[in-house]
């Protein structure tokens, strides 16, 4: 019925099927509450969080054992608990709020922390029966990809024992398997993509969904790209980095609904506007239609 997953310094209680109530109550309410008792037990001084509005206050709480402190909170699905400290954090509102909260702390705290995080998944295991479905964590790409290959139900796999390599050669049907100039993907294939910074990045693509690709970087690093992104290498490709504006759609509306409005509609426009107190008297707007179009652009974003 429960399931618990542990990533970074939170640990999280799921159900795994419908809500099942006991006296009005859900049942993993109580099994908060043990955990809680059993950090007390530990040290930790344990209350409502005050942070929140007192509406909701009952299903949130805080606690803190020296310079180690966590929030939890429950609702009808599950229960997270989140261990921090604030001795070194990034956020400018505390380490409440970062992002890699565990190796941002401090050594012995960090050690704390996990030894917290083991004691309460080992309760979850062996007191409660609860199954650890926390995704395992590789250090190579190839592993990465493996892991995720046997933990698919679209692929064959089953355990971890095969050689990436073995794949080379497979492909997908359709448009899913075709990169942006038409031209079908392998695995095991080189591929080149432009990146979010506009520069141009390559690696090894094995698929992975749908008309997405896994793309080995490096030894340790896996991206996921779509494979209308992937293309293969030619001479006529621009090595400069190209990175595309960001104008938002109604400027880019704007814009091209002005260049397909005539110099006349846009000059009377103009005038309409009393931006021109005499048209006749500027004969620089008549003729430079491209003034007169960047001219009443800037006025619509006024």
């Amino acid at each position: 019925m429960y399931s618990f997953t542990i990533y970074d310094s939170t640990i999280s209680l799921h159900k795994n099927r419908g809500i099942q109530r006991n006296d009005g109550k859900c049942n993993h309410y109580g099994i908060l509450y043990r955990v809680l008792n059993m950090l007390k037990d530990c040290g930790f001084v344990v209350t409502n969080d005050d942070k929140v509005d007192k509406i909701i206050r009952k299903d949130y709480f805080y606690g803190r054992r020296d310079e180690l402190e966590f929030s939890a909170s429950r609702y009808p699905a599950g229960f997270e608990i989140t261990f921090f400290q604030n001795v070194i954090y990034k956020n400018p509102n505390g380490g409440r709020y970062d992002f890699d909260k565990l190796n941002g702390m401090p050594y012995l705290t960090r050690m704390k922390c996990t030894l917290y995080l083991r004691k309460i998944s080992r309760f979850f295991i062996s007191e409660i029966g609860i199954k650890n479905c926390t995704e395992q964590s590789y250090k190579f790409a190839e592993d990465k990809i493996k892991y995720r290959y046997v933990r698919s139900v679209h692929a064959e796999q089953q355990s971890m024992n095969f050689n990436l390599s073995d794949l080379d050669g497979q492909t997908v049907e359709g448009r899913n398997g075709l990169d942006r100039n038409g031209k079908t993907i392998r695995n095991g294939d080189v591929k080149y993509f432009r990146d979010y910074d506009g520069y141009i990045r390559r690696g090894r693509v094995y698929h992975n969904l749908n008309n997405m690709w896994y793309v080995i970087q490096d030894k340790f690093t896996v991206r996921n790209i779509a494979s209308f992104e992937l293309f293969d290498f030619t001479n006529d490709i621009c090595l400069k980095r190209q990175k595309k504006p960001n104008i938002p759609k109604e400027y880019a509306d704007r814009r091209k609904a002005i260049s397909e409005t005539s110099t006349k509609e846009l000059i009377r426009e103009l005038c309409r506007r009393n931006s021109l107190t005499d048209c006749k008297n500027h004969p620089d707007f008549v003729a430079s239609r491209n003034k007169a179009a960047e001219r009443l652009f800037a006025l619509n974003r006024r």
